[in-house]
């Protein structure tokens, strides 16, 4: 029950404010809005409030939404058109800036959500690998000397130490006392780190086995290496930190920019090779990662929607008909070729692709399905 208010606030967040970019720069360029809507428009809707021109209204499939705008889809009547309140009647610049407005508004809410993150666990300096425990058997000198599930194993002997090394390490020392100074500590679970909160150091006394039982190493834990962010903290409050937050921000959005650009040459080449493509989830699948990824706490999720809302802003310049992305390659064929194209035929090609949609978003929800099922 949690988990889908999360999953639907943090939906609502992504689709809101990027049709509230459509919106208001269609207001702000003088043309009329018929409609705000959240939901995709094939039933009646379940909620509609009429405030001055326009209607805000609720849908069942609440998998999307949608800003209809006077004459979005060809000449509105004379008396709209001489007022000029017709998105019809506007130049290329301007219908191009109100369509690329929602992408321009799911960017802006990613780097603000990264600049939330940074200013409260600190600006990222750098990332670095740590041997962290994994697991802790029973009835092993690990036990017993009181290693903990997520350790940090600073160094052996004063010495660093990665997990491949450890157990070679250990092993090297069977039958010998050996002294571990570990970090220990909660943190924080990030999709580029963990970024630890408040650590206290503590010295572990060991003596590792010369003849382990079978199954189990001479200390008797599984160590691995994680991520760990540095960071910096920094308020955005103070002048002097802002344009540091702003920066990591901006640089975190680009970065995953390029990293769902990468995702999706990765899928045109599985299609091309005619294999199912891999790590493309739908709602389903993001319902899934909201769930895990809310057991974190607020932060993850900030972070989650940050990430999320940059996988919308390029899946939206894809060009797709029925996407903004499609809708601008229209203006610049229209710019090419020094002619409009008739609406029925724009409509019809936007229908066309919105079907297409459709079937592909079933497609990946029956994959996200049947890979629950399996899972299970």
């Amino acid at each position: 029950m949690i988990t889908g208010v999360i999953f639907f606030i943090v939906l609502s967040i992504l689709v809101l404010v990027h049709e509230w970019g459509h919106f208001l720069v269609a207001r702000i360029l003088g043309i009329k809005v018929e409609e705000f809507a959240f939901g995709l428009p094939f039933t009646q809707p379940v909620l509609k409030l009429k405030r001055g021109e326009t209607q805000y209204a609720l849908y069942p499939l609440m998998f999307g939404g949608f800003v209809r705008l006077e004459g979005e889809e060809g000449p509105s009547n004379a008396l709209a058109s001489e007022g000029k309140t017709s998105f019809w009647e506007r130049g290329r610049k301007q219908r191009m800036i109100v369509i690329a407005a929602g992408v321009m508004m799911n960017v802006v809410l990613a780097i603000f959500g990264f600049m939330l993150l940074y200013s409260i666990v600190g600006v990222p300096v750098r990332r670095v690998e740590r041997a962290t425990v994994v697991e802790v058997q029973k009835g092993t000198p690990a036990m017993t000397a009181g290693l903990l599930k997520d350790d940090r194993i600073v160094a052996v002997e004063g010495r660093g130490v990665t997990a491949n090394e450890f157990p070679l390490l250990m092993k090297s020392w069977a039958g010998i006392e050996v002294r571990m100074l570990v970090e220990r500590g909660t943190g924080t679970y990030l999709f580029e780190g963990i970024v630890p909160g408040p650590v206290q150091q503590v010295v572990v006394q060991l003596v590792p086995r010369q003849n382990p039982p079978e199954g189990q190493g001479p200390v008797g834990v599984l160590i691995a290496n994680y991520p760990y962010l540095e960071t910096v903290q920094c308020s955005i409050l103070k002048v002097q930190c802002t344009g540091k937050i702003v920066a990591a921000g901006v640089e975190s959005t680009a970065v995953w920019v390029g990293r769902v650009f990468e995702g999706l040459r990765g899928i045109g080449k599985s299609l091309v090779a005619g294999k199912a493509p891999e790590g493309v989830s739908g709602p389903v699948g993001i319902y899934r990662l909201v769930d895990v990824v809310s057991q974190g706490g607020v932060l993850p999720l900030i972070e989650l929607t940050a990430v999320l809302s940059v996988n919308l802003a390029v899946f939206n310049l894809l060009p797709v008909p029925a996407l903004d992305g499609g809708r601008i390659l229209f203006i610049w064929l229209e710019w090419a070729r020094k002619k409009r194209f008739e609406p029925e035929f724009e409509k019809k090609v936007n229908s066309w692709g919105m079907a297409f949609l459709l079937a592909l978003l079933a497609a990946i929800t029956l994959q996200d399905v049947i890979r629950e099922g399996v899972g299970k």
